[in-house]
């Protein structure tokens, strides 16, 4: 049997590329709403950043220090990016519980390190034992947020919903999912250690260290902030007082 012509085998992944860049538009979709959602955008930050993942990669190989740190300072800046967006929803919807750390802009990104920085330090462990692709990080975050956004409330309420409890699963897993791979994307080749295999462990141990690494670094952010005399006002109307 003669060989699968190259540009034939190359047709279905190309077309796949090509699909998954043309969603990145659909988060669009939602800023026409009322009120506009721009939550999703973190979802069209990632593709664009998938797009350009071969420029991210080597900027990332040119900056001083240790690769773990890119990866722990990147992933903070992306809390402060996924945070700012979950606020302007918040914010143009005049929500009076939002799903924030604090209505205020300023409080809550001063507390997104304690869940960011945690997802950081988890991805960090685990790379040192095991080998995560982009996909694999997208997934494994995205099933955490379905089960720890909102203290699980997110997960009960999907339960109760179905089956259009599946939409808002879906909703929080491209969120927590696209937040992660936005930082992994470039040191993806370059974060797992030497050492770093392959097993069927893995993602089952990555979901029990990321549990156990937001509860210990979000409690240790909490006191950090604490020893620094640093404290977090009672929450006010977004409303009414949107920054501080």
């Amino acid at each position: 049997m003669a060989p699968e012509p190259l540009s034939q085998s190359r047709s279905p992944r190309r077309a796949a590329g090509l699909a998954f860049i043309a969603s990145g538009a659909v988060p669009l979709l939602a800023l026409c709403g009322a009120p506009p959602d721009p939550m999703l955008l973190i979802y069209s930050v990632f593709v664009g950043a998938w797009v350009l993942r071969g420029r991210t990669s080597i900027f990332g190989r040119r900056l001083p220090g240790p690769v773990w740190l890119h990866y722990f300072v990147l992933m903070v800046l992306v809390g402060f990016l996924t945070e700012t967006l979950a606020w302007g929803g918040s914010y143009l919807a005049r929500a009076e519980q939002p799903a924030l750390l604090h209505p205020q802009l300023f409080y809550d990104l001063l507390l997104s390190p304690g869940i960011y920085a945690a997802w950081a330090v988890g991805w960090i462990v685990l790379t040192r034992r095991w080998r995560f692709s982009l996909v694999e990080v997208f997934i494994v975050q995205g099933i955490y947020g379905v089960f720890l956004e909102q203290q699980g409330a997110v997960f009960l309420k999907g339960l109760e919903a179905m089956p259009l409890g599946l939409v808002l699963w879906v909703y929080v897993f491209v969120v927590y999912g696209s937040a992660a791979g936005l930082a992994y994307l470039p040191v993806a080749a370059d974060l797992p250690a030497a050492r770093a295999r392959a097993s069927r462990w893995k993602i089952p141990a990555a979901l029990v260290i990321q549990f156990v690494t937001t509860a210990v670094v979000a409690m240790g952010w909490t006191v950090f902030l604490g020893a620094l005399g640093i404290a977090v006002p009672d929450p006010k109307p977004i409303w009414q007082a949107p920054l501080w």
